[in-house]
């Protein structure tokens, strides 16, 4: 069936207003009888044109109102002008497109619930001024006092000092963060992000009870060990100096390997017992120190050790150093142990160190001129018992413990640090301190 158009009907209204005039002039009607009769057929003819496009609107507002009220399965009919229904049609499209994008939300919707119903872990939103927008079920067993029907901000529930202090200190600096946790004796990573469009932040709770017994079983089982096998080791050792005293040459020899393995065993529970100590270390006792004196005594630590394989030893400060707090038996283990290492692979040449202050920041360089270190070695030479090279390290009296230490050393004085290598040329440690405010 074909639809009246708007424009045709426009069309037909001026062609029976002209013919109404026409007939009106060739019957000679006084002026004022035209324009009367002229001005009362426009009127029946807007009127009627006004009717037919008031209820094309009305119909469309009805449906439009119901659908807006929720009833999207409702759709416009097919109107008498053309104009009209094709805007209804473009409309029932739309409306087409937006079931089926809302039916895919709600699907993804009921997901994202099932989701966040099975993380056991707390997790929860909320705007910038703490206000909570939604948490699971775990928040609410961790915190009871929640009510999502209330809109309460983390610090009415949540009593924990530490989280309050992350997120604003999170909401500072901005991004992503992680921070280590105790809440009521349990432990837990906090991780947060800032959804920026929504101005809201989402943070989850990750419960490492699990891991920190782990840890601490690991830590427990490595300090028995240490202590069953200091003893006997000791014994063998004391024994086997005293049998030096009457034996023969071939025992003799036997008694000095027995010896170099049982000193280099007893060292290796030294070191073993020093990173487990560090290891468990949360904050340190620091003091303010002077730089040049330190590294004064810590040259003739050094010298010796260094100048007894031939080797020179450059010690070079800049100018006005700052005062730096730390613990400055532990700072000065870092250096032994770099130049313990160094000395291991560096047969000729020098060992220097040289402190300097840069943006902020000191930075402490330990250089070698030994065989250097292959470059996929470098990212992790500080982890335990990591071994670069095993053929040229079992002829070397290390543990393997030496740079995790100087690691966890620099770590617990907010410290950072690198190492730099061309095998053949020699290696660089690079170690850098935050200078404090005030010194």
């Amino acid at each position: 069936m074909d639809k009246s158009s708007l424009n045709r009907l426009l069309v037909l209204s001026h062609v029976f207003l002209l013919a109404v005039l026409a007939l009106l002039l060739v019957a000679r009607l006084p002026g004022f009888a035209i324009l009367g009769i002229m001005a009362l057929m426009i009127a029946l003819v807007l009127l009627f044109i006004s009717r037919n496009l008031r209820k094309q609107y009305r119909l469309i507002s009805s449906i439009a109102d119901k659908i807006s009220q929720g009833d999207h399965s409702l759709r416009i009919p097919d109107l008498e002008l053309e104009e009209f229904n094709l805007l209804g049609q473009d409309l029932n499209s739309m409306l087409g497109s937006l079931d089926k994008t809302i039916h895919h939300l709600a699907i993804h919707r009921e997901e994202l619930r099932l989701v966040l119903g099975s993380i056991a872990d707390p997790l929860w939103s909320q705007r910038q001024d703490g206000r909570i927008v939604w948490a699971n079920e775990a928040f609410e067993e961790l915190f009871p006092s929640y009510n999502h029907k209330i809109k309460q901000s983390l610090s009415d529930v949540c009593g924990d000092k530490g989280i309050i202090r992350f997120i604003r200190e999170r909401d500072e600096t901005g991004g992503e963060r992680i921070s280590e946790l105790e809440i009521e004796g349990h432990y837990y990573i906090l991780t947060g992000n800032r959804n920026t469009l929504a101005n809201r932040s989402v943070f989850l709770l990750q419960n490492i009870d699990t891991l920190k017994n782990t840890e601490r079983m690991k830590r427990d089982f490595m300090v028995n060990l240490a202590h069953e096998l200091r003893t006997p080791l000791t014994a063998i050792k004391g024994f086997s100096e005293a049998m030096e005293e009457n034996t023969s040459e071939t025992n003799l020899r036997y008694l000095k390997i027995i010896q170099n393995h049982t000193g280099r065993l007893i060292h290796l529970i030294k070191d073993l017992e020093q990173l487990i100590k560090l290891e468990s270390v949360r904050e340190i006792e620091t003091q303010e120190i002077n730089l040049y004196t330190f590294f004064d005594n810590l040259e003739m630590i050094l010298n010796p050790m260094v100048h007894e394989k031939g080797l020179e030893l450059g010690i070079f400060l800049s100018p006005n150093l700052p005062r730096f707090n730390c613990d400055p038996f532990r700072l000065e283990q870092v250096f032994i142990n770099l130049v313990q290492n160094s000395l291991r692979y560096t047969e000729q040449g020098s060992i220097t160190i040289n402190c300097r202050v840069e943006d902020n920041l000191l930075l402490i360089d330990v250089s070698d001129t030994g065989k250097g270190i292959e470059l996929i070695h470098l990212p992790r030479i500080f982890e335990r018992f990591y071994v670069a090279d095993p053929s040229r390290n079992r002829q070397q009296s290390g543990t393997g413990l030496g740079l995790t230490i100087v690691k966890h050393i620099v770590l617990i004085h907010n410290g950072s640090i690198q190492a730099f290598s061309n095998p053949g040329e020699g290696t660089s440690f690079r170690i850098s301190f935050p200078i404090q405010l005030g010194a």
